[in-house]
């Protein structure tokens, strides 16, 4: 992958490019970005110019050695950290590992790389071991971290880094790049409204399975009842998963409650959930369109904070409690 491949994202990439054309490359980078916009790709890219045996205008050729191993993800300089497949959070022993690899010279390219993902999921002693690297980093290193939540980095280590902003994907860069791999253009203009920005998540919601669950947490939102608690909590237990489930769900949820936003605006044209329209419509009847907006502020907090580490149960009951008392009916 080259940056100049890289879509949806040329104000980072410019930014990029000009600090590998004036030789002025950070030694450490903060990518921040909803998941599946581009900062792994992107980051990927940055490290593809900087060892690139070949490099034009501040990035790589693509066709060197470097870039292919880097392409078939067998490059010695390049490191990846994330969580251990058994364990939550990046360990303080993985970082003193990382730290002892990236003292050593390069073995191929002019440099080192190490790439963090997700970097907010570092233990409290994971991320002040990685402080004193990035304190004294090594001279020939470049780190990247790639978080979808800056804010829940240790405030000295977002100072330390260069700090980048991603923005979600455009529906049209969605589009490109889901018919790139192979889905119908039918299909990719259908899933890439559905996917908030993100190339991950419209792969997600393409699948029969995807549909079902929309449909069943339509119906458990249709179940529930002003002063019904038992209503709550029933449809809160038969939605319920795991903290990524349970963010999935809230994915879910908040195209829904757009979709119900637009029906009640006479906006049938843009809603997403073209399928369950009717089922929305009904849904959407119950509620003030005052309401409905207050819902769906609800549920973009919600979901926020339980990428913050929240409880997944408890936001979805204090959810469901709500919306139950924001119905009319």
């Amino acid at each position: 992958m080259r940056l100049a491949e890289v879509m949806g994202q040329k104000r980072v990439v410019d930014a990029l490019q000009r600090s590998i054309t004036t030789n002025r490359v950070a030694h450490a980078y903060l990518f921040e970005g909803i998941s599946g916009c581009g900062r792994r790709t992107t980051a990927l890219a940055l490290i593809s110019a900087l060892f690139c045996q070949q490099p034009s205008d501040g990035d790589a050729c693509g066709r060197c050695s470097s870039c292919k191993k880097l392409a078939a993800g067998s490059h010695p300089d390049l490191h990846l950290l994330q969580p251990l497949p058994d364990k939550r959070d990046i360990s303080i022993e993985q970082v003193r590992e990382l730290q002892q690899m990236l003292s050593l010279r390069p073995f191929e390219a002019k440099r080192k790389a190490c790439l963090i993902e997700p970097a907010e999921r570092m233990s409290l002693g994971a991320a002040n071991s990685l402080l004193k690297t990035l304190e004294e980093p090594p001279g020939h290193a470049v780190m990247i971290l790639l978080a979808t939540q800056a804010d829940r980095l240790l405030p000295t280590i977002r100072s330390r880094c260069q700090h980048l902003r991603f923005a979600p994907l455009a529906v049209s860069d969605l589009v490109t790049l889901l018919e790139r791999q192979g889905v119908e253009p039918s299909v990719a203009a259908t899933l890439a409204p559905l996917s908030e920005g993100s190339l991950e998540q419209a792969r997600e919601v393409d699948s029969e399975a995807a549909a079902a669950s929309r449909q069943e947490l339509l119906g458990a939102l249709r179940q529930v009842r002003h002063q019904q608690v038992a209503t709550v909590f029933d449809a809160s237990e038969r939605l319920a998963g795991s903290r990524d489930e349970t963010l999935g769900l809230f994915s879910l949820l908040i195209s829904l409650l757009r979709d119900m936003i637009l029906l009640r605006s006479a906006a049938m044209d843009r809603i997403t959930n073209l399928f369950l329209q009717d089922q929305l419509a009904e849904e959407a009847a119950r509620f003030h369109p005052a309401d409905l907006m207050e819902a769906l502020e609800l549920a973009l907090e919600i979901r926020r904070s339980i990428q913050g580490n929240v409880n997944a149960k408890l936001a979805l009951d204090r959810f469901l409690l709500r919306y139950s008392r924001l119905r009319t009916t």
